[in-house]
């Protein structure tokens, strides 16, 4: 046999010894994903990707094949916002794609998308979306308003599949965009917090101030009161303080519990017991 004829057949050999000693290797698949095959031969046949992936469990392939997995359940990616309302007055929220990839068209995904679909074909548009609906609105109805937190989220979700995924034929299923609670940045709250307490403190000292007034005026009344009460009775003003001293403890008296005892002292001067007249006066 000529040497041209032998090294075909001794290059046949051994790359069949070298195939033969390489064997499989066993890639496991776990629940939830889908194992998309991407085939490197090293000497012939044809590369590229399997169009059917596999499936959960463990997958033998050749050492030279690649094997990516892609998580199919659904995924949520958040993104946040730091912008300006429609009035000019900053804002700050987070802003949520919740997505999953179609099973069975895992190879179609990795095939025109790559493994990193949503950072290269989805979060620039999606963040695009979200800032142009919230620019639409005042501060103030982004704060306070939940119906429009409600209405953002169905604009940007219908301008995300039709305008983003269905546009690129991206087989992936938006599940739900979800917008955060929308506030001023923290800056901004605290300056807010600040000045509602000073108003709250000058509401304060403005409502004592008239209460001050009004016990300042009732007091001036009730004394008024007094005065002509007893310039009415005739009454000294020593008179009167003990003519005041019997009503309070009157008054203490008759709200009393039944037992109690009052010592009630009198005075020199004032409202005092007639004296008693001896037997010589009668």
């Amino acid at each position: 046999m000529s040497e041209q004829r032998l090294r075909p057949l001794l290059m046949a050999g051994m790359l069949g010894l070298l195939v033969s000693g390489t064997g499989c290797v066993l890639t496991p698949i776990d629940a939830g994903h889908e194992g998309v095959l991407v085939y490197k031969p090293f000497f012939f046949g044809h590369g590229g990707l399997d169009p059917v992936p596999a499936t959960t469990g463990r997958l033998a392939v050749a050492p030279t094949t690649e094997v990516i997995e892609v998580d199919v359940r659904p995924i949520q990616y958040s993104e946040h916002f730091d912008i300006i309302s429609a009035e000019n007055a900053p804002v700050s929220f987070d802003a949520f794609l919740i997505a999953n990839v179609i099973e069975q068209r895992t190879p179609e995904l990795i095939e025109n998308f790559g493994p990193h679909w949503y950072a290269n074909n989805v979060k620039e548009a999606f963040r695009t979306f979200v800032r142009e609906e919230v620019q639409k609105y005042p501060l103030f109805q982004l704060t306070t308003d939940p119906g429009t937190r409600a209405r953002l989220q169905d604009a940007v979700e219908q301008e995300v599949k039709t305008k983003l995924i269905g546009k690129q034929k991206i087989p992936v299923l938006v599940n739900r965009i979800v917008i955060g609670s929308i506030l001023p940045p923290k800056t901004v709250l605290d300056q807010t917090v600040q000045t509602i307490v000073q108003e709250q403190r000058k509401i304060t000292m403005t409502e004592f101030q008239k209460a001050e007034e009004s016990r300042e005026k009732a007091e001036r009344q009730r004394g008024m009161a007094d005065r002509a009460y007893r310039e009415h009775l005739g009454l000294s003003a020593v008179e009167f303080v003990d003519l005041r001293r019997i009503e309070v403890q009157k008054e203490i008296v008759g709200h009393a519990p039944a037992n109690l005892t009052v010592i009630m002292g009198m005075e020199r001067v004032g409202i005092n017991l007639p004296p008693i007249s001896n037997s010589a006066d009668r």
